[in-house]
């Protein structure tokens, strides 16, 4: 236990104070809830852990297997790790990480929208584990699925976010995902969750963010009225151009991703891998 003094010393800053929650993480080891299985009919992918924070329409394609389905609570704690009572709040002076993306941006009905992922390196031990922890707490994000700094070893964390209108007001965490870094997809395999755009205004879930091999060609988003959305490979044009749909291999992140809009009258209907 910290003495008297740590805990009621002004003169700590708030990287220091990240530092100490990553540290009393470590000593306090929560329970885990049980996770909800989803078996889906088909190619299955096999298991893999994505903590959503908003309602969503989930599926994980590819070899046999079974998907494991947490963190599905309002408050996006499923039940497990940090409480949000003590989760890391993102400083005001914070820049954005180093590591961020966007996946895709545009206009929908006069409202801008866009998606970007902050991908954070495996650590290879503990000490970098607990540096991890306190570098994502600058930025308000704590992986679900991590209680103690160890569990995080290894392992590369995913936040996906969703912005509309105003970006300063109406972002918002929509996905985690945390996976060993030796973790691949191959072939036709991929992972995606689609959701509404607006929740405030609709329900349809017409927003699709996925996952692909590294050597994945291609990606064909289907939409309920039979229309389609063909996504390539990132190239040097394209790879500065967020508003054209595009497959972006990310930095120490095992998977490719992507992110599209079905067209506003429609939804997700089901989505193809080009090998």
């Amino acid at each position: 236990m910290k003495s008297a003094d740590w805990e009621m010393s002004n003169d700590m800053t708030p990287h220091d104070i990240a530092f100490l929650l990553a540290e009393a993480t470590d000593e306090v080891r929560i329970g885990t809830a049980p996770a909800q299985a989803l078996i889906r009919g088909g190619r299955r992918r096999r298991a893999r852990r994505w903590a959503a924070v908003a309602a969503t329409t989930l599926v994980v394609a590819g070899s046999t297997g079974a998907l494991a389905l947490t963190g599905l609570s309002g408050d996006g704690d499923g039940g497990r790790g940090v409480s949000s009572a003590s989760r890391p709040v993102a400083s005001a002076k914070a820049s954005e990480p180093h590591m961020r993306t966007t996946l895709a941006s545009g206009t929908d009905g006069g409202v801008p929208w866009r998606v970007y992922i902050d991908v954070w390196k495996a650590p290879a031990d503990m000490a970098e584990a607990r540096a991890t922890l306190a570098a994502m707490a600058k930025f308000g994000e704590h992986p679900d699925d991590v209680s103690t700094a160890s569990e995080l070893v290894g392992k590369v964390a995913h936040f996906v976010y969703r912005v509309t209108g105003e970006e300063a007001k109406t972002t918002k965490i929509v996905d985690q995902v945390l996976l060993p870094e030796e973790d691949v997809l191959s072939g036709g395999e991929y992972g995606t969750v689609a959701l509404p755009l607006l929740p405030e205004n609709d329900t349809a879930p017409r927003l699709v963010i996925g996952q692909v091999a590294k050597a994945a060609r291609g990606v064909t988003c289907t939409w309920k009225d039979g229309t389609s959305t063909k996504i390539g490979r990132a190239s040097v044009v394209t790879e500065a151009n967020a508003v054209l749909p595009v497959i972006r291999s990310l930095k120490d992140s095992p998977y490719d991703w992507f992110a599209c809009l079905a067209p506003k009258s429609t939804a997700w209907e089901d989505i193809k891998v080009t090998k």
